[in-house]
């Protein structure tokens, strides 16, 4: 991807597409530049985890129609009082019983992905670390929702890869 003197506007269409890990950063600073310089840049994306640090505004399209568009804060706004628990499950795992404070949930491999309530946090973190100790799970994260769940929820659908929501 070549940038020359750009000009008021500039199209981009998954410009971090098969780059490696380096460039990509590069690339999202120059990206993040141009619109310091007050230049619209318009970017096409699958990637929402990356589209979340550099833009100001978005939108989300599926199926050719426009389902929402605001900044990344504004699109995750329904989902505020939500945590997301992710837990690395140990190779050859079964999805582990899901307690009652779990919201929803997607597999895809050795990845659950849960989603539950701000306030039972501490109960979601001793869940986890049971399943650590049992052997079930190698590692969790615990963090806010991300525009990636607002996708998901506004498309209505996860992954074909997913084993089920719940």
């Amino acid at each position: 991807m070549v940038t020359v003197c750009p000009g008021r506007a500039v199209i981009l269409d998954e410009p971090t597409n098969d780059v490696d890990p380096l460039r990509r950063r590069f690339l999202w600073r120059q990206v993040r530049e141009l619109g310091n310089l007050g230049v619209a840049v318009f970017l096409v994306t699958h990637n929402v985890a990356e589209a979340e640090k550099a833009v100001d505004r978005l939108a989300v399209i599926a199926d050719g129609r426009l389902l929402a568009e605001g900044t990344p804060s504004s699109m995750k706004a329904e989902d505020r009082g939500h945590l997301r628990l992710q837990l690395m499950l140990a190779p050859g795992a079964d999805t582990p019983e899901l307690p009652p404070l779990v919201k929803g949930s997607t597999r895809i491999g050795h990845n659950l992905v849960t989603v539950i309530d701000e306030v039972d946090a501490t109960h979601a973190i001793g869940w986890a670390e049971e399943l650590l100790g049992a052997g079930v799970a190698e590692e969790y994260a615990l963090g806010a929702t991300s525009l990636e769940d607002a996708y998901i929820r506004l498309t209505g659908h996860g992954s074909q890869d997913d084993e089920g929501v719940r």
